[in-house]
């Protein structure tokens, strides 16, 4: 299959709390109570909006030293330049509301930006594989769009490597990146999408190594089906590990 998306770096690319539970398969209930982080949390709305509704949540992301404007301008114009490229090729998105795509990401970049500005220290500045978080500091660690997503086009990701970015989310980064997520956790980490990009429906090549990773440092490891729909895929899975001690 042709590659038909690709990035030349990380996008900074949002999502609502509804979309983050539906990719996630959770409800607000299983996080009220909850210490939960977002990680990376980019500018999803999710940290905004969940801590209303009585979750103590924080998000963590390499660009949170930089401003609310830097980061405002920052989104909108990676939701531009994704959404051009998606539209070149209507061919591989049938099903998709570009209208109602471009919204849903406008109004998580907002409500970020507003949250940002007067909650600022729900934001943390850090990045995997190196967190700025004592052992099990959360009940539940979410990480969704970098692993699996940025690994190298050749290896079923959609990200382009060359002189302007010269780092490499290769298998070994995603090892680090995993364990540091689990050391993080105390009880619960999801990770979404599990499927590869620009493949036929299938898994990533990372998740069986990942997952034999995480069962022999004890946890147990399952997929959840994903009700979010942003692509039609057959292979629309979280996977959720639990601490067994």
């Amino acid at each position: 299959m042709s590659q038909h998306f690709n990035l030349d770096s990380v996008a900074f690319f949002g999502r609502t709390m509804e979309e983050y539970l539906q990719a996630f398969a959770l409800s607000t209930n299983d996080l009220i109570g909850k210490r939960v982080l977002d990680c990376p949390s980019g500018p999803d709305s999710f940290v905004a909006q969940v801590n209303t509704l009585g979750c103590d949540a924080v998000g963590v992301d390499l660009v949170y030293d930089k401003s609310a404007a830097e980061l405002e301008a920052k989104g909108r114009a990676d939701i531009t330049n994704c959404l051009a490229q998606m539209k070149a090729k209507p061919e591989f998105y049938p099903a998709m509301d570009f209208e109602q795509y471009s919204k849903s990401k406008t109004q998580a970049l907002e409500l970020f930006i507003a949250d940002y500005k007067q909650n600022r220290k729900r934001y943390i500045h850090g990045m995997l594989p190196k967190l700025p978080f004592a052992d099990r500091s959360f009940d539940i660690v979410l990480s969704a769009h970098l692993l699996f997503v940025y690994s190298p086009l050749e290896e079923d990701g959609y990200l382009k490597y060359g002189h302007s970015n010269p780092q490499h989310f290769d298998l070994q980064w995603h090892h680090q990146a995993v364990r540091e997520i689990a050391r993080v956790s105390a009880r619960e980490i999801r990770l979404y999408p599990t499927a590869a990009m620009n493949s036929a429906p299938r898994r990533h090549r990372y998740i069986q190594p990942i997952m034999a990773d995480l069962c022999a440092n004890g946890w147990r490891v399952a997929f959840e089906p994903s009700q979010y729909r942003q692509l039609s895929t057959e292979m629309n899975d979280c996977l959720v590990a639990r601490r067994l001690s």
